[in-house]
């Protein structure tokens, strides 16, 4: 079972209709988040706007960031963040999530940053 389907497919407390949330998104959380702080930190200061790629062919993780805008600079990774990038693919391996391509994009929205993902499969 892959890891969003753990997030939406599971109630527990059904007498209260609570939802639990699932380990592998408790897991997960964390990560997403860190990654973010030190992708945007990775990124010219004029940059609005990056993408995170992630590939995993099964045996080795690669990475790249960039920007989709044509904003002047290039971004850096740095050693922090490849272990990033490698600790969401193995947390959500664990849990059965096993992509081949991740891609993070952060756009900034006034002070604040927006965050959105997508994940595919072979």
């Amino acid at each position: 079972m892959s890891f969003f389907a753990k997030l939406f497919g599971r109630k527990s407390n059904s007498d209260t209709g609570q939802v639990k949330v699932p380990d592998a998104f408790i897991q997960i959380g964390p990560v997403l988040e860190e990654i973010g702080g030190e992708a945007i930190g990775c990124c010219p200061e004029n940059w609005t706007s990056a993408v995170l790629t992630i590939t995993c062919d099964g045996r080795k993780i690669e990475y790249s960031l960039k920007n989709q805008r044509g904003e002047q600079g290039t971004a850096s990774i740095t050693p922090l963040l490849a272990q990033l990038a490698e600790k969401l693919y193995v947390t959500m391996a664990k849990n059965g999530d096993r992509w081949t391509k991740a891609e993070l994009q952060y756009d900034q929205d006034g002070d604040s940053w927006k965050f959105k993902s997508n994940f595919s499969y072979d």
